[in-house]
């Protein structure tokens, strides 16, 4: 790393150790030096583009945006159009993504002015159809920002410019993951890692064409691609240290890929240091994530109030901290708060993705809390929704999802058979934490199905795992299911049945229950029947003597 202040007093020293600094990648001191030389003798064009790019990989945005100002100043008093246009450009955009929405309109309509000003096949032509692809984005109209970004994709290959090419890719294949078509977005997206990783990309466009696709793949859960680009990422933040913004960002997602893998401890790690790197940058998005994904590791190992300040952290700095908020309510005892949480969140889930990442806590939610109906309408929805991604990932959370419904509804064969393709997938893919939850849920059905040994082996395997995650509320699950045989509360009977019990004692129809416990009254009848199976009878009077005789009410 350079030290300027060491630097030789003589200007040209010190433009001449920025300009290599440049070269070599060293963004925050080629940002400096060059400032320090511009003290001295203004920069020219050439050296005032090299500045522009080192600030906005550094991260240094201010800097970035003074020095396309002064670019564009160039430029247009030389009545360079093109150049002109570059410049207001990417002052517009950046300025857009950093919260500056009225100054980036302006710039990018003065870039639109001078496009109009060059020849039909100029390349900035393409660059200006890029807002256009985010602001249909935003308002949800995706086919349009696809057709848009095709569009833009075409002039570079046009014009011969691969920045344009990969950028508007990338955008382009997120898109269409976001519209579930992914085998037709890995078009765009595989040219776009192709052209990144032959570097025939710009610095500032390699960082954000990766950090592009390994969120839209991210988004989609398509955690084996982005296990295996998060990597190429990494490994091009390790040769750009100084790439500060984009470093954080790519710390984010490491840290979602490590947790995922078991590696609890670095994702921790990992996530901490992507929170200090991105301070005094403008990713609130990225801080946040970090913060969420702190608070997610904290919420797994029992430490909940930890837990609770990091979601809140994620969600004063810039997104919603679902679901992991709803989890770790369900986590404390509040379910009530936490299945109204969820339902709001994906009610309001802004895309398809968005409720994607929602539906599985929502069903795991819906079952602590007996609206098993609901439950069942939302594994339907999610087992639609991986049939249209057609990804195995999703189909293997379909069938925890689905397998752990069956068992709650003691459907114990058809369950465990769902979650046995879960359970090996998870192993296969190396995915721990959710490889033993299918365990879990499998021992449960296996001892009621009467192979109890074979539950035992698969209760014993998942203590091996959560013990070594360091898992305490599932080891906690695990000590509660083999005192009370399948964690009920009294003689086999469930907390819900319970309640169920002491309602029908009150002399309760099963229209009264069900609207006492906000549930339909087709789950009240199942618990009723379930009620008379496990206490050995066939009225409601002889339940209410029998479970008054064993405690249960």
């Amino acid at each position: 790393m350079y030290s300027y202040r060491e630097m030789n007093s003589d200007p040209n020293e010190t433009l001449e150790a920025a300009r290599n600094a440049y070269k070599q990648g060293a963004w925050a001191d080629a940002t400096q030096l060059y400032l320090e030389a511009d003290s001295s003798s203004e920069l020219e064009a050439g050296d005032l583009d090299n500045l522009v790019w080192a600030a906005g990989i550094a991260a240094r945005d201010a800097d970035m945006l003074a020095a396309l100002e002064r670019l564009y100043n160039f430029h247009n008093a030389a009545e360079n159009h093109e150049g002109s246009a570059r410049a207001a450009f990417w002052s517009g955009l950046r300025n857009m993504m950093i919260g500056e929405v009225s100054l980036g309109a302006g710039w990018l309509q003065r870039a639109g002015k001078h496009a109009q000003m060059t020849p039909p096949d100029c390349v900035q032509r393409g660059f200006l159809i890029l807002p256009r692809v985010f602001m249909a984005r935003a308002k949800g109209d995706l086919e349009a920002a696809v057709s848009l970004a095709a569009e833009a994709v075409l002039v570079g290959e046009k014009c011969g410019d691969p920045d344009l090419i990969a950028m508007a890719g990338s955008i382009q294949g997120g898109l269409l993951f976001r519209l579930g078509r992914l085998e037709e977005g890995y078009v765009p997206i595989d040219e776009a890692m192709l052209l990144a990783n032959a570097v025939k990309l710009s610095p500032v466009v390699t960082g954000a064409v990766y950090c592009e696709i390994v969120a839209a793949c991210c988004r989609v859960l398509e955690m084996e691609r982005a296990r295996e680009w998060t990597e190429i990422l990494n490994e091009w933040c390790s040769r750009n240290p100084q790439a500060k913004a984009f470093n954080g960002v790519c710390q984010v997602h490491r840290a979602e890929v490590l947790q995922l893998g078991g590696d609890w401890n670095e994702a921790f790690a990992e996530s901490e240091r992507a929170g200090e790197g991105l301070k005094g940058t403008t990713e609130q998005t990225a801080m946040a994530t970090a913060a969420y994904r702190r608070g997610e590791i904290h919420r797994l190992r029992g430490n909940f109030e930890e837990a609770e300040a990091e979601y809140r952290l994620a969600g004063e700095i810039k997104i919603d901290p679902q679901p992991g908020l709803a989890l770790l309510r369900l986590a404390q005892g509040r379910a009530d708060e936490a299945s109204s949480m969820i339902r709001r969140a994906v009610e309001t889930a802004g895309d398809l993705p968005a409720k994607t990442a929602l539906l599985p806590a929502c069903i795991e939610i819906l079952i602590a809390v007996d609206a098993r109906d609901e439950a069942e309408r939302r594994c339907a929805e999610f087992y639609e929704i991986a049939q249209t991604y057609g990804t195995e990932i999703l189909a293997r959370v379909s069938d925890l999802c689905r397998g752990s419904l069956a068992i709650a509804n003691e459907d114990f064969a058809d369950g465990v058979a769902a979650l046995n393709r879960a359970r090996a997938f998870w192993s296969a893919f190396g995915a721990p934490y959710l490889e033993a939850r299918a365990r879990v849920e499998i021992a449960r059905g296996l001892e009621h199905l009467g192979d109890v040994e074979s539950a035992r082996v698969e209760l014993e395997a998942a203590e091996k795992r959560f013990r070594q995650l360091g898992a305490a509320p599932d080891l906690a699950r695990i000590d509660a299911l083999r005192n009370d045989g399948d964690g009920s509360s009294s003689h086999s009977l469930t907390n819900r049945e319970c309640e169920v019990l002491a309602l029908l004692a009150e002399g309760g129809t099963n229209k009264d229950i069900a609207d006492r416990l906000g549930l339909s009254p087709k789950t009240v009848n199942r618990h009723v029947e379930n009620i008379f199976n496990k206490l050995g009878v066939s009225s409601r009077a002889a339940a209410v003597a029998n479970g008054l005789k064993i405690g249960a009410i």
